[in-house]
């Protein structure tokens, strides 16, 4: 049995990514990657799109959405939803992304920093905006554009409504997809903290962590993993790929230092329901 080289946290432009989905998937195939999860900020729309075509690898269907309560908290869902509500919900939140999307193009111009329209972006985010400013020569480079005008507490911040860790547990979970922390690195808790939450979450339906993320290198992996398998939870990892040169990782970066990749994909496919 051939095994799978898994990255199962990628970004297209159906989102924040700069890659339409199928060179997404061809782009991870070069990297070496067997197995693909297309998880694009609070739209499906990207997966959807490779629906019935011929992509170079497997993609599994996926998402990721931005919850309240700490910086950074995002949550993995993995599957196709088998219910409507869910499609409801995320266009709920596309709706309220372009809102926020206006108001922080309002204020940009209010700074005399006018961006020109981009009608390929169906949600415009802040990455899109970063990298616009930074084209235009407003900023020298996309991380001074979040720095200095579009971070929280930025003039040109406008914050997001989002929903809370149990509600999004709950959405994924009566949809019957997968729920998966994303990037626990990121939300900077020490281990009793993370033990905490985790244990919380899992009782509210959380079902694996991302350990292998680029964010976790430098803490290593070996603590976090033992947590998330004493906890019951699947164990996955990813990229976080957006576009190559940012601050995230490039596809399949995680391969070297994840020992047991293919053990964690085939087990996440089974709890998916996707054949392997």
């Amino acid at each position: 049995m051939t095994s799978i080289r898994p990255d199962l946290h990628l970004h297209s432009n159906a989102s924040d990514g700069a890659l339409p989905p199928g060179m997404l998937a061809e782009r991870a195939a070069a990297s070496g990657v067997t197995l693909m999860a297309l998880t694009d900020h609070d739209t499906m729309d990207g997966v959807n799109s490779l629906r019935g075509q011929a992509a170079p690898i497997p993609v599994l269907p996926g998402v990721e959405l931005s919850l309240r309560g700490m910086r950074s908290l995002h949550l993995l869902g993995y599957g196709w939803p088998s219910g409507e509500t869910f499609q409801a919900a995320l266009e709920e939140l596309q709706h309220k992304r372009r809102l926020r999307g206006e108001q922080m193009l309002a204020r940009l111009k209010a700074l005399g920093m006018p961006l020109p329209a981009m009608p390929e972006v169906k949600v415009l985010g802040r990455a899109h905006m970063a990298r616009a400013m930074a084209a235009a020569g407003y900023v020298p480079d996309v991380q001074a554009a979040f720095d200095r005008y579009l971070g929280e507490g930025c003039p040109a911040y406008v914050p997001a409504e989002r929903l809370d860790m149990a509600q999004a547990l709950r959405l994924m979970r009566q949809n019957g997809m997968t729920p998966v922390l994303a990037h626990p690195a990121l939300l900077k808790k020490d281990e009793l903290a993370l033990r905490s939450l985790l244990g919380a979450w899992k009782e509210q339906g959380l079902m694996g962590v991302e350990v292998y993320h680029p964010s976790q290198a430098g803490k290593g992996y070996a603590g976090l993993e033992r947590m998330v398998r004493r906890l019951g939870l699947l164990v996955t990892g990813g990229s976080d790929y957006h576009l190559d040169g940012d601050s995230h990782g490039l596809p399949g970066c995680t391969l070297l230092d994840w020992p047991s990749a293919d053990q964690d994909a085939r087990a996440l496919l089974r709890a998916v329901g996707h054949p392997l």
